[in-house]
Order: structure tokens, then sequence, then C-alpha cells
């Protein structure tokens, strides 16, 4: 009991071990103003940041840097940006970056990665011209939806879809652009108004869970650290030593990779559904057991509770499916229905995170309608124009989508649905720093058919539905999370916050405008169908589940819906629970992620760092936590380094090469 309360009061502080400073005025001094050079600075990294996830995530389907919450190729660009500044100081301070400028051109990176990343663009890129090329009279798309699919949304033209799949063309040169142009205004439009739409959200969530609950946001403890000379944590030995762990195994494995008479590591590949060949034990499905040290590291910074709870509810998820295997349940279509398990727990978390601050939300409205009460001055952006901003984007929003051919009831509840899972997305990760939060099986579209049926949509709408998949569906990198850590970085570092809100727009727009510059260009020349798999995947998958509904009409799934109520007030028990005994080790969140199958591939690592953890508080307390911590962050960094060194190295030999992460 004393070690798991050590854990909860470790976890209660800042991870880097500093105690939480009071609210600052957000106001910057003039030692704390952001210098233009970081601005532009970062600004022209954001093209070449791209470039590099074009042709790591896009075409080599290899080390996804954005599928993570903390983003590799953004932490590699910052520790030689620390490095740099180790040698601009001893030239002249000019030159050197202060903590406010690494945080800001951190903010920026991960922002514009987040928006171009693997779930977001890649598989945006991977739908517009999917249709196109893979219509066959066999699989009759042309008459089941294409025409249900707005032109100027996707691409047409034969000529320019064939050479996007074969390569070896001059995407500029062959005049294509022309033919992706209108396409691309018209999702960067749509893009741009979600993200403005989520920072207002975040805007007024920002107050109650940064200040007045104090949660904290664990992600942002390494750049912190990193960026901030007086943590020394480039000085402690622990740290190097983790470093240097990560990145022994990371060289050894990557020359593996290339000579394969060199050892290898066994960090990964081990699968322990193999064991288990007999009924009813086979039925736990693909089960890994892999070594990842960034996520050791990462884990470690997790609230014990959580960690212990992801795994606990990955195991009790396995037994669903061996009891189901027994009972002959598993012969239910949907069985154990996971999907509405999580998306009942998603929209618990919401409903929860949204209850708990009703009276903040109360003064909102007052401030907003009367002007009085609340003090909004430190804020982003005042709350007044926080929620002219929500009311404005909902209606462009409603208007865009009815332009696509959905109805207005139709596009009212997918977006209600979908601000409820970022929501939910942004809490998870500003109360635990979760390490990836894929939700494999949840996603507005699937839990709208499971309600309601495909009878209650039409062709129309579910088509247009179908359109909004990339970003709605098994989503890694969401928006809201980076733009409430942006927020509490302003905070911690003591610079400006109303500045970070415009350096968000500024990284979404120039982010989206540079991956649609950038991603035509390398895949005319590569052609995506000999590369590119995980992005054709996002194209396959959405057109497939769209022929499927249509071709295969259903009615409400009772038993289905039934589980999403199970998830639902499970999560309200589970939070009761948790807020009324001291003791209770079960946190909602993770039930959450166990059932939308986010930690299938982490979770022996969360059972290695959370035992590990526990060990560590158990026998020296808060203390040992905190003067172990550095050995963790070096975990992170060195695996992070070599990691995104090895993908440099086969962008420069255009091969692919070992990956830590996929």
């Amino acid at each position: 009991m004393e070690a798991w309360n050590a854990g909860k009061s470790s976890d209660s502080r800042s991870q880097t071990g500093e105690r939480e400073r009071k609210p600052n005025a957000f106001g910057p001094t003039r030692a704390q103003r952001i210098s233009w050079k970081a601005v532009v600075f970062a600004v022209t990294l954001i093209p070449l940041n791209i470039y590099w996830i074009a042709v790591a995530e896009m075409v080599w389907t290899g080390l996804h840097f954005t599928a993570v919450s903390l983003p590799l190729n953004v932490i590699f660009i910052l520790f030689w940006l620390i490095g740099y500044n180790a040698v601009a100081r001893r030239i002249s301070p000019w030159l050197a970056f202060s903590q406010q400028d690494l945080l800001v051109i951190y903010i920026i990176l991960a922002t514009s990665s987040a928006v171009a990343g693997y779930d977001s663009l890649v598989g945006l890129i991977g739908v517009l011209p999917h249709t196109t090329w893979y219509a066959t009279v066999e699989n009759d798309w042309g008459n089941l939806f294409a025409g249900h699919l707005p032109p100027w949304l996707i691409i047409t033209n034969r000529e320019a879809v064939h050479d996007f799949y074969v390569g070896e063309v001059d995407f500029y040169g062959a005049n294509y652009w022309q033919y992706w142009l209108i396409p691309a205004i018209s999702w960067t439009f749509l893009v741009l108004v979600i993200t403005i739409l989520l920072l207002c959200i975040t805007v007024i969530l920002r107050r109650p869970w940064t200040e007045q609950e104090k949660l904290t946001y664990p992600i942002i403890q390494l750049p912190l650290s990193m960026s901030n000379p007086k943590a020394r944590l480039f000085h402690s030995r622990l740290f190097w030593i983790g470093f240097a762990v990560a990145a022994v195994v990371d060289i050894i494995n990557g020359l593996n990779y290339l000579y394969p008479s060199v050892p290898y590591i066994p960090v990964r590949g081990i699968r322990l559904d193999h064991y288990f060949t007999e009924k009813p034990w086979n039925a736990i499905g693909w089960t890994p057991i892999r070594f990842r040290f960034f996520m050791i590291g990462m884990t470690y910074l997790l609230p014990l509770d959580l960690s212990i709870s992801c795994w606990f509810f990955y195991i009790l998820r396995k037994i669903e499916r061996i009891a189901g295997a027994i009972t002959g349940w598993s012969n239910i279509p949907g069985y154990p229905f996971l999907g509405q398990q999580s998306m009942g727990a998603v929209l618990g978390i919401c409903i929860i995170a949204l209850v708990s601050i009703n009276r903040h939300l109360r003064d909102v409205i007052r401030k907003v309608f009367l002007g009085t009460g609340i003090d909004d001055s430190r804020e982003p952006l005042r709350y007044r124009g926080a929620v002219f901003g929500i009311v404005i984007c909902s209606v462009i929003l409603g208007i865009f989508a009815q332009q696509m051919g959905l109805s207005l009831w139709v596009v009212v509840t997918f977006f209600l649905l979908f601000l409820m899972m970022c929501i939910a997305m942004a809490r998870i990760r500003a109360e635990s720093g979760v390490p990836e939060h894929i939700m494999h099986v949840v996603s507005p579209q699937d839990s709208l058919v499971s309600l309601l049926g495909t009878r209650s949509f039409g062709p129309r709408n579910l088509s247009g539905l179908s359109l909004f998949v990339w970003f709605s569906y098994r989503k890694r990198n969401y928006l809201m999370p980076h733009q409430l850590e942006g927020f509490k970085i302003a905070e911690q570092a003591r610079f400006s916050s109303r500045s970070v809100f415009w350096f968000l727009i500024l990284a979404t727009a120039i982010g989206l405008v540079s991956a649609f510059i950038i991603f035509p260009q390398v895949l005319y020349r590569y052609g995506a169908e000999a590369r590119a798999g995980g992005m054709r995947a996002v194209g396959w998958d959405t057109f497939n589940r769209l022929s499927d509904w249509l071709q295969h009409p259903r009615s409400p799934d009772w038993i289905g819906n039934s589980f999403l109520l199970f998830g639902l007030s499970l999560t309200f028990v589970l939070t009761f629970l948790r807020r009324t005994l001291l003791w209770w080790p079960f946190h909602p969140a993770g039930y959450a992620l166990a059932t939308s199958r986010c930690v299938d591939d982490y979770w022996f690592t969360i059972v290695f760092a959370s035992t590990l953890k526990w060990i560590i508080l158990r026998s020296g307390g808060a203390r040992a936590y905190r003067r172990s911590l550095p050995f963790f962050l070096g975990l992170i960094v060195g695996d992070y380094i070599f990691a995104c060194g090895w993908s440099l190295l086969g962008i420069i030999l255009d091969r692919p090469m070992y990956t830590v992460w996929v």
C-alpha cells in the first residue's frame, strides 16, 4: 500500500521532479519573448520534415514518427538543436536559441507532423485516387457509390491516377497538379476549420484541467527537461547510461538488418499465441512479446494505476476470447464487441470530464453573454472569441458536409461523436501521458451504423461519411492533445500562450500546404502501387467497408449497442470507485485503451515497466523514483535518436532500414 500511495504521489507532481509552479500571467517579459529566428527556423523546417515523413512513413511504411504521443522526429531535431546551442553560445549568445525558442520549435514541428502524419494526410492521399484506380466490373463500385462521391474531393482523371500508382513520373512536369488542386484546397480548408474548432474547445478546457485539477501532462516533461539548462538532464550519468543501452541495441540490430551475419538482439518477434495451439487456448489471438526501449521510458512516466489497468484489461480481454470459445459465444458476429465497448468507454470519459467542470462551463457562458465573472485575460483566446469560433466553425462544417450530400442530422451526430473522441483522448493524454492511443476498432461511422443500421442513412450519407474515415478511424495523432500540451508548455516555460494559439494555426496551415505539395511528387516518383502499402490500406479499408454496407444492408445491432452501454456504465463505475476508494487500482482510461486494441503491440512492455516502477517505489519511494527518472528519459532519447538516424540513412541510400517502431 505504501508503494501504491508513493506511486500516486509521485505522479501527482511534475514528472521531472520539480513541483508544480503556480499559474503565471501569460504576458511575456522581455526575457521571455519568442525570437522571430525560432519561428522562421521552425517554419523553414516544416517542408523538410514533411518530406521525411513522406518517405519514411508513406513510401517505405517504416518508422512511424507520428504514431506515438511524443513524435520521434521532433525529439530528434530538438536533441541536435540543443547540441547546436552548446556550440553557438561559445561563439555568440545571439546565435543560440533560448528555452522558449526551443519549445516553440517543438510545438510547431509536433503539430505539423501530427497534421501530415501516418493517420492523417498520409491516409487521405490513399483515399483520393482509390476508387478511380480500383473500381472494376467485379466490385461494381461504379454503380454502388462512385456517383455519390463529390468530384471536388477526389481525383477522377484516369491518366493522372494511373501514373500516381505506376510511378516514374514528374508530378509537376506532367501538369498533374491541376487535377489535385481543387481536392487539395477543399480538404485543406476543412482541416483548418476542424483545427480552429478544436483549438477553441481546448481554450475552454485548459483552465480547469491545467490550473484547477493540475493534470501533470507527462508527455511534455521530456522536451521541458531537454530544453531547460537548469534541469541538467544531459549532465546526468544515469541519462547517458539509459541512452547507451537503447543506442547499442539499435546499432547492433540495424547492422543485422543490413548484414544478417551480425547477431540480432531479440527485442521483438516473439509470439505468445504460437505456444497455444490447442482449443480453447488458441482463441487468445495475436499476442506479441516486444521490448521497446522508448515505450519502457514513456510507461515509466505513466501513473501506476493506469499502466496496471492497461495490461489488466488486456489480459481480461484475452480471457473473454477464451470464454467465448468455450461457451460458443465466439460464433456470435462481432463478439466480444470491442468496438462498442471501447466507444462506450471513450464517451464515458468525455462525459465525466465535461460534467466535472460544469461550474467552469457555466462561468464561461456567463462571461460570454453577460461579460461578468471569470477573468479570461490570461487565456490563449478570450472566451467570447472561443465560443464565437466554435459556433462559426460548426456552421461552416455543416455547410461543407451538406455540400457533400450529407443530411444535417448525420453531420451533427458524426461530428458530435468525433469531438467527444477528441476530448476524451486529450483528457487521457493530459492526465496520463499514454505512449500511444490508436483506437483500432473505434470510429463514429461504425458506431452510427451499429446504433441505427445502414438503412437509416442511405447510399449518399454512407458515402459522405466514408470520406471522413481518414481523420476519424484508427487515429493516433489527434491534434487536440498537441494543442493542450502546447498551452501547458507555454505556462511551464512562461511565455505567451496567445502566441502559441497562432503558432498552432500557422503550423497546421503550413503543414497542410507542404504535404499537398510534397506527398504527390514523392508518390508519382516512387509509384503508390509498388510502395506505400499502409497508405493504400486506408483506401481499401474505407471503400471495402462502404461497399459492404451498401451490398449487405443491416439493421441496428442491438447486442452491440448493449455492449456500448456496458462500456459506458463500466466507465462510470470505475470512475466512481477510483474517486471513492483511495486503494482502487483500476483506471477507466486503461479499460478504454485495452478494449480498443491500443496496447496490443506494447502490452508486455507496460507489464515490464510498471513492475519495475512498482519495485522502485516500493524500495525507495518517490525519492528513488525521481532519482531513477533520468535513466528512463535516456532510454527514450537514445531509442529515438538512433531510430531516426537509421531512417535518415534509408533516405540517403533510398532503401528501407531497421525500425524500432512500425
